[in-house]
C-alpha cells in the first residue's frame, strides 16, 4: 500500500515542479516596460507626456524609424476626437543607434528611463476625457517579446479660442536671416536654421544642418 502511494505521489509533484518552473518562466512584457502618462497644458496647445522606464538590458524600439525598418516603433496614439488635433509626430530624445550586421538592419532604439510627447491643439471648449493608444516591443540582447497595446486616458479642460499669431512671429524671424533657401536659412549672426514642423528652429553649434535635419525627421525635439 505504502509502495503504491509512492508511486502515485512521485509523478504529481513531478508534474507541481514543472508547472512551477514553467510559470517562473514566463516573462510578460508589462514586467519589463513601465510608463506614466500625463498631459501639460498652456491654453488650447497641450502636450502628452510619457513617462517610460525600460528594466534594465532591456529596450524599446524608437517611434520615428526610417521606412526601410522591420522594428516595431514605440507608439503613442490618441483617438480622433473633434475636441482637438493631433499636430506633429511623437517627439523623442535622440535615439541609441547601432548596425545589426546579421540582419543588415540600422537599430534605433531607446532604454533605462526616457519621454515621449505628443502635441494637441484643443478644440473644445468643454472639459473633456482624451483617449489613446500605447504599444511598443521590448527586447534584451537575446530574444524579443511580443508587441504590447494598452490604452491611456486623460483628463483636459477645455479653452476659448485663440488669435493666431504664428504668422507674424515667423515673419519677425525670417526678417533676422541673411538668405533662405528652402527649407533651411542663415542668420545674420551667421547662425544656421531649418524649417520644422511649420516653424524656424536654430541648429544647435557643433551640428550640421544635413544631420540636425535627420535628427529632426527621425523625432528629435527642435526645442532641446
Amino acid at each position: 500500500m505504502r509502495l503504491m502511494k509512492k508511486y502515485i505521489l512521485l509523478p504529481l509533484v513531478a508534474l507541481f515542479l514543472f508547472v512551477a518552473n514553467a510559470t517562473a518562466q514566463i516573462e510578460f512584457p508589462e514586467d519589463k516596460v513601465s510608463w506614466k502618462f500625463s498631459i501639460e497644458q498652456d491654453g488650447c496647445n497641450a502636450t502628452i507626456i510619457a513617462k517610460i522606464t525600460c528594466v534594465e538590458h532591456w529596450h524599446v524600439y524608437a517611434a520615428n524609424l526610417p521606412p526601410e525598418a522591420f522594428s516595431l516603433p514605440t507608439e503613442v496614439e490618441p483617438e480622433q476626437s473633434s475636441n482637438y488635433t493631433v499636430v506633429g509626430k511623437v517627439l523623442e530624445p535622440k535615439p541609441e543607434f547601432y548596425h545589426d550586421d546579421a540582419a543588415d538592419e540600422d537599430i534605433y532604439q531607446h532604454s533605462n528611463s526616457f519621454t515621449l510627447k505628443r502635441k494637441i491643439k484643443i478644440s473644445s471648449k468643454k472639459d473633456f476625457t482624451l483617449k489613446g493608444r500605447f504599444s511598443f516591443q521590448t527586447c534584451d540582447e537575446t530574444h524579443c517579446l511580443p508587441p504590447f497595446d494598452t490604452g491611456f486616458e486623460l483628463k483636459v479642460k477645455g479653452c476659448e479660442d485663440e488669435e493666431v499669431t504664428e504668422e507674424a512671429g515667423g515673419k519677425a524671424i525670417e526678417n533676422s536671416f541673411e538668405s533662405v533657401n528652402g527649407d533651411e536659412a542663415k542668420g545674420k549672426d551667421g547662425a544656421e536654421y531649418v524649417r520644422f514642423e511649420e516653424s524656424w528652429v536654430r541648429v544647435p553649434e557643433g551640428n550640421s544642418v544635413k544631420f540636425y535635419k535627420k535628427y529632426l525627421s527621425l523625432g528629435g525635439s527642435g526645442n532641446e
